[in-house]
């Protein structure tokens, strides 16, 4: 299976830092996880509710993930995303990170009910070392970037 990630090119290819240092809807601060969409579009649409629009130095990451890899699920709450805090769902995906069940997560994108799901990888997993992840060039509509 193929994910896909967008990213600021100056960061390293595999790079968790960022929610490690912030934590996001799906993990708290302190923990590694690396996000990621099941389409390069819907990569696209999560970087822009978060950034207003895509920076101008982002480039698309490709994620291979091998078929035989188990990928993980979670209980989603009732009203979820609406009536559900961040901070419930970010402790989920913590717990999640913290049982080593899974090297790779299948959570629903919160950008709108129907626009897919998102992959949260946890680099300390054994089986991470199994993904593959590599540079991919991409042309962003103008319109698309981030204005101001």
């Amino acid at each position: 299976m193929v994910v896909w990630r967008l990213q600021d090119s100056k960061f390293p290819l595999i790079n968790s830092e960022g929610a490690r240092l912030t934590g996001g809807r799906w993990n708290l601060a302190g923990t590694s996880v690396i996000y990621a969409s099941e389409d390069a579009v819907l990569a696209a649409m999560e970087v822009m509710v978060h950034h207003g629009g895509i920076p101008e130095n982002y480039i698309g990451i490709r994620i291979e993930i091998p078929d035989d890899l188990e990928i993980g699920v979670i209980d989603i709450s009732p009203g979820w995303p609406d009536l559900v805090p961040e901070a419930i769902t970010a402790e989920q995906g913590t717990d999640w990170v913290n049982t080593a069940g899974q090297a790779v997560l299948r959570v629903p994108s919160a950008t709108m009910s129907i626009s897919g799901f998102n992959y949260i990888l946890n680099p300390a997993h054994p089986d991470f070392g199994r993904i593959s992840f590599s540079f991919e060039p991409v042309r962003f509509d103008p319109r698309l970037r981030r204005r101001g």
